[in-house]
């Protein structure tokens, strides 16, 4: 054995030499820039393509064989943008101007991505810089354009609208936005004939009626916005911004039928569309539907947690069905996200007055009182970032698209977004791509140098099964006192779903090996999919509702008293796991994942990073670590880690950005 081990050692020295000196041969300066160059180009392919995920893996290699170089940050800011990644997106154009701090795109894109986080005094600070440095681009002026129709400035929209066209850009896009700024100022006919202008260079395009029959709404002209909104659906029956926009005309109108059919497809098209609930709450409310109403609220909610106008309307209307302590509820959520709501305090100051709570109701009505005296007085007194705040918080998610369509991007996917699920052992799989090795090389508690796992497992068929079950078996008769025969034969039982049996000889390799390692990590995964099993109110299909991580309850309930001792045993065989080898990551993902099932959220967070200290490049523990910090509210680092989850390739963390982070 001894001779054999030498051997062996001997052998793996001659390939790494090789390795070596093939490594050598590849840091060779024109075989990088070679690479590199491959990488980048690749990964424009793949842009082009609008593969923007396919596409950061390339821009990933660039940066990796590059890291000084602004192009490969520069490109994957491109990609993560388009997923709608901002956050992402901003940190990597950011990199890429320390590397080229000339260079005006960068600071271009960098100041759409911030305007997106409703950072426009960021965003305006990098327009400037990018019109400084080449000041005849009228792409510049006509995104600072757009970013002033953000926050009302009309009147700058209209100079970069003109300076657009000073600079010979006289494409539709420029003449759709100054007419929709000469509406914010009031200016119709003046709108109306720049919109007639943009419809006429691109009349396929649904979105100047669309505008031009805004304007017809803004001066009480809805039978003519009709017309625009149905030539809009003749082009792209599917429209789902012409169907809104139709829906509020038929409302406008009292043709409450048609508006809720609008609505109603809209919805259809655009499940994420809050703008359309809040309208069909509306609608609901005006045909004595207040239930009704309240239930979409509910779902306006849930897409915008921190609208405290919703808060205001939907107490309101519990009020005035007599739920006053749900009112109050509503109310003390707005002024919870919002403390200077003046409106909230007066309106929870009715609520606890008709609960006979007088010393609450008066303390709320002069709280109100001192806040719209205080703003009177001085109506300078909120900055541009707490204005920006406001505005963000009392927006929409107003997101008009087809979710049947082909092109529906990837973050617009209706997915249900959940927890990854834990690693095992792979006995047996038919694709390596999902396979991660763990090196287990001069660690004695581990039967083997490398571990392969899988948070994916493949089942193997019954003949395959029964033939291996047989060898072992009879390996067992042979020597019953090695405790890897049973550890191998408690995995193909797992395999084969026969958990039972499983546990058995687990239990068996554990007792004749009491540092079996693995055999403690497999029981603790083959008990958690038995307590999965057991119980549908402790499933593992974590969703994001609202504020929320809520597991699905049924109705029926039961004595589940037993799932705490399970989850119990669970956390001691993975606690005997790291206590083994602390450096085992997986396990610690593993308790992390369990941790969270049961509610213990921080110790769920801390398992997370500690698995990401030993593995940086952990991508499911960033994932997990992200989802139940923006549980926890804390979305500006919950959405950082998913960020980076979504650039180490969890196509999910663009899901959950979408609705969550933006």
């Amino acid at each position: 054995m001894q001779l054999l081990y030498n051997h062996s050692l001997k052998t793996i020295h001659k390939k790494l030499i090789v390795i070596l000196m093939f490594m050598a041969f590849l840091s060779q300066p024109e075989i990088i820039a070679q690479r590199f160059g491959n990488y980048l180009q690749f990964g424009k392919i793949e842009l082009e393509k609008e593969n923007y995920t396919e596409a950061i893996k390339y821009f990933n290699n660039s940066i990796k064989h590059r890291p000084a170089s602004y192009e490969g940050y520069f490109l994957r800011g491109y990609a993560k943008y388009s997923l709608d990644d901002f956050i992402g997106a901003e940190k990597d154009f950011t990199q890429a101007s320390v590397y080229d701090p000339f260079n005006p795109e960068i600071y271009h894109y960098r100041a759409i991505t911030r305007s997106e986080q409703y950072n426009f005094g960021g965003a305006f600070e990098d327009f400037e810089t990018a019109i400084e440095i080449d000041p005849k681009n009228a792409f510049y002026y006509l995104n600072r354009a757009r970013t002033y129709l953000y926050i009302d400035e009309y009147e700058s929209a209209i100079t970069d609208c003109n300076k657009a066209v000073e600079l010979k850009f006289t494409k539709e896009n420029v003449f759709l936005m100054r007419g929709m700024a000469k509406a914010g100022i009031e200016q119709y006919e003046e709108a109306i004939k720049d919109l007639d202008i943009a419809i006429r260079k691109k009349p396929e395009n649904t979105y100047g009626y669309v505008q031009r029959g805004a304007v017809w709404m803004e001066i009480k002209e809805p039978d003519s916005a009709l017309v625009d909104f149905n030539k809009a659906l003749s082009i792209n029956n599917d429209d789902s911004y012409a169907l809104f926009n139709r829906a509020q005309a038929y409302m406008e109108l009292d043709d409450t039928t048609n508006a809720f059919y609008d609505l109603n497809k809209v919805i259809e098209l655009s499940p994420y569309n809050s703008y359309a609930y809040y309208n069909r709450a509306i609608l609901k409310i005006g045909t004595e539907d207040i239930q009704g109403g309240i239930e979409d609220l509910d779902k306006v909610l849930a897409m915008n947690p921190e609208n405290i106008v919703v808060y205001l309307y939907r107490g309101k209307l519990k009020a005035s069905e007599s739920d006053f302590q749900g009112a109050i509820i509503d109310y003390s959520k707005a002024i919870e996200i919002y403390p200077d709501f003046a409106d909230a305090y007066y309106e929870r100051s009715k609520a606890r007055k008709a609960l006979q709570d007088y010393f609450g109701a008066e303390e709320d009505y002069n709280m109100a009182y001192s806040i719209n005296k205080f703003n009177f007085n001085d109506n300078d007194s909120l900055k541009l970032e707490e204005e920006m705040y406001l505005k963000r918080i009392i927006a929409f998610s107003g997101e008009f698209y087809d979710k049947g369509a082909d092109n529906v991007r990837i973050q617009d996917q209706i997915v249900q977004i959940e927890l990854q699920p834990i690693f095992t052992t792979v006995v047996y799989s038919k694709s390596v791509e999902t396979i991660r090795l763990f090196d287990t090389f001069e660690k004695p508690v581990y039967h083997s140098e490398v571990i392969s796992l899988s948070s994916t497992q493949d089942r193997m068929s019954g003949n395959i099964a029964d033939t291996q079950l047989d060898t072992l078996v009879q390996k067992i008769r042979a020597n019953p006192s090695d405790p890897m025969n049973y550890y191998n034969r408690a995995e193909i039982y797992a395999n084969m779903q026969n958990y039972n049996k499983a546990l058995q000889d687990y239990d068996i390799a554990i007792m004749l090996d009491p540092d079996y390692i693995l055999a403690y990590f497999n029981r603790a995964n083959i008990r958690f999919k038995l307590t999965e099993l057991l119980s549908d109110e402790y499933e593992s299909q974590y969703q994001l509702n609202a504020n929320f991580i809520q597991p699905v309850v049924p109705q029926s309930t039961y004595d589940t008293t037993f799932l705490e001792h399970s989850y119990e045993e669970i956390l001691n065989d993975y606690n005997k796991v790291l206590e083994l080898d602390p450096d085992f990551f997986y396990a610690l993902f593993n308790r992390g994942y369990v941790k969270c099932i049961i509610g213990d959220y921080w110790g769920s967070v801390s398992d997370y990073e500690k698995a990401l200290e030993f593995e940086p490049m952990f991508s499911e523990a960033y994932y997990n670590k992200g989802l139940i910090l923006i549980y926890l509210n804390l979305k500006t680092v919950g959405c950082e880690s998913m960020s980076t989850a979504g650039e180490l390739g969890i196509q999910e963390s663009y899901h959950v950005m979408k609705r969550y982070c933006n």
